[in-house]
């Protein structure tokens, strides 16, 4: 008999488990090359599937009882994903404008991904005792808060670049660049609720409903909708820009390259 995380674990790996394949099948369908690649939608996507993977494979494990230890460390993997998430965003505007005259170029991406790591960094070592008893644990906290404040201004950014993005791509020509921007733009609610729940977990204490730790049923159903379904919407839809994308030719020197 299945308990709830069990059940919650095995959903989450019917989620992920399908989109390996469909990476591979992006990277014979569009192949790796400049300018138009696919590699920054590809790379969060490997990232992501994989910590889904490899949390609910535990998360699964650790229902025999001599692997029980294994529990915390799937839970701790159940809530690393924001950071993926975001660059998946990212990757979506720097493909949109690639091929666009006078479109946003990739050095503007930089600096928001060197404030993804910083704040991925900040919450990962303050998480690293996750509200433990230590004499460091208002330290912890506040870094934590300081790293979700970064990722809330990161995504306000991307929000921007979005709709900045979308203006230029709004000729016929650009069907697949409008489509990745539409795409970002769409997603942005889902994530305004990923993130709520992370800021909402952060400053609402550890016995908080909203505690990625929490045992309580009404807790994990919180966390299930609001990280790993928010999650896998913009997951699900990135995927789908990638794979029914045209597939581009380039003319170079009178060659045809894909």
């Amino acid at each position: 008999m299945f308990a709830l995380r069990d059940a919650i674990y095995l959903i989450e790996l019917a989620f992920y488990a399908p989109i390996v394949p469909a990476i591979l099948s992006i990277l014979l369908l569009h192949g790796n090359k400049s300018p138009y690649t696919w590699r920054p939608i590809v790379i969060p996507l490997i990232i992501l599937s994989g910590l889904r993977i490899t949390a609910a494979g535990l998360g699964l494990a650790a229902m025999d009882p001599a692997k029980s230890n294994l529990l915390q460390t799937a839970t701790l993997l159940d809530t690393i994903g924001l950071a993926p998430v975001l660059c998946l965003l990212i990757g979506l505007l720097i493909r949109a404008n690639a091929p666009v005259y006078k479109g946003l170029p990739f050095w503007v991406f930089i600096p928001l991904h060197m404030i993804t790591i910083a704040a991925t960094v900040m919450t990962a070592y303050g998480g690293r005792d996750l509200y433990a008893s230590r004499e460091s644990e208002a330290q912890d906290l506040r870094l934590m808060r300081a790293g979700i404040v970064l990722f809330i201004a990161l995504f306000t950014v991307i929000f921007l670049l979005s709709v900045i993005t979308m203006l230029k791509v709004r000729v016929k020509f650009y069907r697949t660049e409008r489509a990745a921007v539409v795409c970002a733009l769409l997603c942005v609610p889902f994530m305004s609720v990923r993130l709520s729940f992370s800021a909402g977990s952060l400053f609402s204490g550890a016995r908080s409903v909203l505690s990625p730790m929490s045992g309580d049923e009404t807790g994990i159903w919180l966390h299930f909708l609001m990280v790993i379904v928010m999650e896998y919407i913009v997951t699900l839809s990135a995927t789908a820009v990638a794979l029914t994308a045209r597939k581009v030719v380039v003319l170079t020197a009178g060659k045809d390259e894909e």
